[in-house]
């Protein structure tokens, strides 16, 4: 083990080796053997060597948390939840449950949002370990993502009294006086942080959130790490969970507008590649821009897209020549970008004569400014402002459909699904596979 730990990984191998001759049996050799598989990036291997041990030992709880850990690394989320679950019950059945055990099974279950169970066992492990400042920390942070500002608050408070300058603490206080609009206590966290961390975009970003004013847009810094957090698990929650709809309606209307697939599309906030799972290969070319890496790592295992950028979507649509797209996509990301005066018309500017934009807002009310920005950090949008920009861009055969985009908290979140097209000019055909070379800004492909 300390072997592995040092990266000696050829050392490790060897002495395994030598000890499977007479210990072939020991389950304990296999847990080393997948870890030693994990740390030469031998996914299988780890895999198989962890079932292996799981085998040999059905009852021991260290084993099944083990497989538990490794499927979840897989994203293999059902089977890895069910090994959390049943390695909890066999320690509290053999009375060897510990806090170790049970902070592993918890972020587990929070990696893949099943938050009432993490919160379960965090809870557990805390009447082990009473006052257990992580512990708190974590309990806390899960009381924010379910909505319970009120009690994350009270933790938060506590913790702040023996660490009050403590950057992360303060932030996850902030966002639970947002989400509980406690305005005051919000600006006073965010001032805290901004003369901690004075250049830092996202402390300036909450402190103007908390002032109750309405940036034009989210830093990108704050992007990429919201969703290079989540993205681990991303696809089953937002589909199965929150039962988002809007990849397969789209891939449809696309496939519907172009049932030959001979058709360039560019997917603007393109996260896992949900749309491209649902759209299959196309004849054409399919680029995807996001600001999280990690998204991007899981879009590539569709294998339908040609090219990934990371850059923020107003930068690509800046850069991006003019004629080039059939399809914009831009699903379930303006509710990261505020002011879109620029969005739809380059939208208009890089579609060939006759594609299509099609875009996802959340609902604001049809009095309140054209964008607002949520105390969750997300904007809706009027759509009278969507329509408005639209037609002054020059699209036409404009439709918004009202519908239920996902649900939030059990909750159905209310937006409209909008559909453009550029006029053909006359006698104009769109060119073909024309977005091939094209790299829009700067970016990692």
């Amino acid at each position: 083990e300390q072997q592995i730990n040092q990266n000696q990984l050829q050392e490790a191998a060897e002495q395994l080796n030598l000890l499977a001759k007479t210990s072939s049996h020991d389950p304990r050799l296999f847990l080393l053997g997948s870890r030693l598989a994990e740390a030469s990036r031998n996914s299988e291997g780890m895999l198989t060597a962890a079932r292996k041990a799981r085998q040999l030992a059905p009852q021991w709880p260290t084993a099944t948390l083990h497989l538990a850990r490794v499927l979840a690394s897989r994203d293999e989320s059902e089977e890895a939840t069910a090994m959390a679950t049943l390695a909890v019950q066999q320690a509290n059945a053999q009375g060897t449950i510990d806090t170790e055990l049970l902070t592993t099974a918890a972020s587990l279950a929070q990696r893949f949002h099943h938050l009432p169970q993490a919160l379960e066992w965090l809870r557990q492990a805390e009447k082990i370990s009473p006052g257990n400042f992580t512990i708190r920390h974590r309990i806390a942070v899960i009381l924010t993502s379910g909505g319970d500002y009120v009690g994350a608050i009270a933790i938060y408070t506590e913790l702040l009294a023996q660490r009050p300058d403590d950057p992360t603490l303060l932030g996850d206080r902030l966002l639970a006086s947002l989400g509980g609009n406690q305005r005051e206590l919000a600006i006073r966290d965010a001032e805290t942080l901004v003369a901690l961390e004075p250049h830092n975009e996202i402390c300036q970003f909450y402190l103007d959130v908390a002032r109750g004013q309405t940036p034009e847009t989210q830093p990108s810094s704050f992007i990429s790490q919201l969703f290079d957090g989540n993205a681990v698990g991303f696809d089953r929650h937002v589909v199965v969970q929150l039962q988002y709809k809007l990849p397969r309606d789209v891939a449809n209307l696309i496939l519907l507008w172009h049932p030959d697939r001979k058709c360039d599309v560019l997917d603007l906030g393109c996260g896992t590649g949900l749309l491209g799972a649902c759209l299959g290969p196309l004849e054409g070319v399919l680029v995807g821009v996001d600001l999280s890496q990690k998204m991007l790592v899981l879009a590539a295992r569709h294998k339908v897209y040609d090219s990934f950028h990371t850059v923020n979507l107003l930068d690509a649509l800046k850069a991006t020549p003019e004629n080039l797209y059939h399809v914009i996509t831009a699903l379930d990301v303006l509710v990261y970008v505020g002011n879109l005066a620029t969005v739809v018309p380059d939208a208009h500017r890089i579609l060939l004569p006759g594609g299509r934009l099609v875009l996802s807002c959340e609902t604001a009310e049809e009095d309140a400014a054209d964008y607002v920005l949520h105390n969750s950090c997300r904007y809706t949008h009027r759509r009278n402002y969507v329509q408005r920009l639209l037609e002054s861009s020059g699209f036409e055969a404009i439709e918004i459909e009202n519908r239920v985009l996902r649900l939030e908290a059990g909750k159905p979140i209310q937006g409209f699904l909008v559909t453009a097209r550029k006029p053909l000019q006359t006698g104009a055909k769109p060119a073909r596979r024309s977005a091939k070379n094209a790299k829009p800004a700067p970016s990692q492909s």
